[in-house]
């Protein structure tokens, strides 16, 4: 079998399996679209133990900062104004911090940071108010990407026994 149709029945079956147990488990904090999102970041990356650790510490950035970014707003006062200041400056610091080696797989910051954004922007009333649902919106997220690096992980490491065979 190829490459891709062995990526395609691997990740096929692995993300059928993966959206039954999000609707069925149905926890606010597995998100089977931000587990497909962290699963493309592994895979961006270029897999491996390497891909791994690059697109899930940069996931983890991206959400952090874009979680900062709304703590500020919020506490600030949320106007057109404000949230762009408060986005510019995280986006700075976002991908100055791609001058760490650690940090550097920019885009998969971006897609913490947006996954972020969005959860907050579209169900920020399911965590709760304040700095305090913007954690658990960030949480949520953050584990929902680092499941879908180990699917990942776990489907390159799947598939390559499928071709090799």
């Amino acid at each position: 079998m190829d490459l891709i149709t062995g990526l395609a029945v691997v990740i096929g079956i692995m993300g059928g399996i993966a959206t039954w147990a999000a609707i069925t488990i149905g926890s606010p904090y597995l998100l089977i679209w931000a587990v497909f999102v962290g699963w493309g970041s592994f895979y961006h990356c270029s897999g491996k133990e390497a891909g791994f650790r690059n697109s899930a510490v940069a996931n983890l950035w991206g959400a952090i900062c874009a979680a900062a970014a709304l703590v500020a707003l919020t506490s600030i006062g949320v106007t057109a104004m404000m949230a762009g200041i408060c986005v510019g400056i995280s986006i700075v610091v976002l991908i100055l911090a791609a001058k760490l080696p650690l940090l550097s797989a920019i885009p998969s910051a971006v897609y913490g940071y947006a996954t972020t954004a969005a959860l907050f922007l579209l169900g920020a009333a399911a965590y709760g108010d304040g700095a305090s649902g913007i954690i658990k919106v960030a949480t949520a997220v953050v584990i929902s990407l680092i499941i879908g690096n180990v699917l990942g992980y776990v489907s390159e490491k799947v598939t390559g026994a499928v071709v090799r065979t």
